[in-house]
């Protein structure tokens, strides 16, 4: 039971960790840059293990799945994330874009200062016409929407 619930516990810690990484820049550049190579290295190990253990009677199967598992898991965490918290965030800053041109069609101009939910920015520009909406992504890529042509436009770390 004990070993269990520490599988259970590891991998949930797991899986935060991976869903937190992509919106922290330096663990970003960290994992892009530094550490692709190690993790084919324990992709690879891990994989030799599990490849072993299916042979071998003496090694416990269910411990190399896990083990093997583990960066994936982180992974796949990561993905999930960032696709779970663009869709979040499109759908949020439509809505504002939506409220906006409402206020802009009923008063005529945009408001200067706008409560935004978490994550999203408003800038209105010099014009007082337009505006930009923005929110980050993960793995440091940012959505940006100009209403000055009705266009979104994604915008990564080296752009």
């Amino acid at each position: 039971m004990g070993f269990q619930f520490n599988r259970k516990f590891f991998l949930l810690l797991i899986i935060i960790v991976g869903f937190s990484v992509p919106f922290i820049p330096i663990l970003t550049i960290l994992e892009m840059f530094f550490l692709l190579i190690p993790f084919g290295i324990i992709m690879l190990g891990t994989l030799i293990y599990l490849l072993i253990s299916v042979f071998n009677k003496n090694i416990n199967k269910r411990k190399a799945i896990f083990v093997f598992s583990i960066l994936p898991v982180f992974l796949l965490s990561q993905y999930l994330s960032g696709i779970t918290v663009d869709k979040i965030q499109k759908y949020r800053s439509m809505q504002l874009i939506n409220e906006l041109k409402t206020f802009k069609n009923k008063n005529g101009k945009l408001p200067y200062h706008v409560n935004t939910p978490i994550g999203i920015e408003y800038i209105k520009m010099n014009d007082q016409r337009n505006f930009e909406i923005t929110y980050e992504k993960g793995f440091m890529a940012t959505e940006k929407y100009y209403s000055q042509n009705n266009k979104w436009k994604s915008i990564g770390f080296r752009d």
